[in-house]
């Protein structure tokens, strides 16, 4: 259908109309119809990683880990004593060792939070400083 296409707009003049008589071209500068995209190579690049195949794949190695960490609790059942600071508690190992998983993973996001927060208070300021000098 391409090759019909390009024929047809050898046969018309720029401004369309009938074909030339005399098969001589009537304009002197003639404009070539735009280039249309090469669909195959866009067929050949690999595929755009979208959100939500980085959501999926994201859940995939969440289930993973979740399940790692069941089997992990499922084995690790003895009961031990915990000390802690104003308390003493027993509870299974693989529990134990959850909470202090669970506990380290909170104060990491807390500590990386506060970093954030002052990142932005700073490049706030520098904006507010830049802005109030410039006008």
């Amino acid at each position: 259908m391409l090759a019909r296409m390009e024929h047809d707009t050898e046969d018309y003049p720029q401004g369309g109309g009938e074909p030339d008589p005399v098969g001589e071209e009537s304009l002197e500068h003639e404009v070539a119809p735009p280039e249309e995209p090469d669909n195959t190579e866009r067929l050949k690049r690999e595929p755009r990683s979208t959100r939500t195949s980085r959501v999926w794949i994201g859940s995939a190695v969440g289930l993973i880990v979740l399940i790692a960490i069941l089997v992990f609790i499922l084995q690790n059942l003895a009961t031990v004593t915990i000390h802690f600071p104003g308390a003493t508690t027993r509870m299974p190992v693989g529990i134990a060792i959850l909470f202090g998983v669970i506990l380290g993973g909170v104060l990491v996001f807390v500590l990386g939070l506060a970093r954030v927060l002052q990142l932005r208070r700073g490049l706030s300021r520098m904006r507010h400083a830049e802005h109030s000098s410039g006008s």
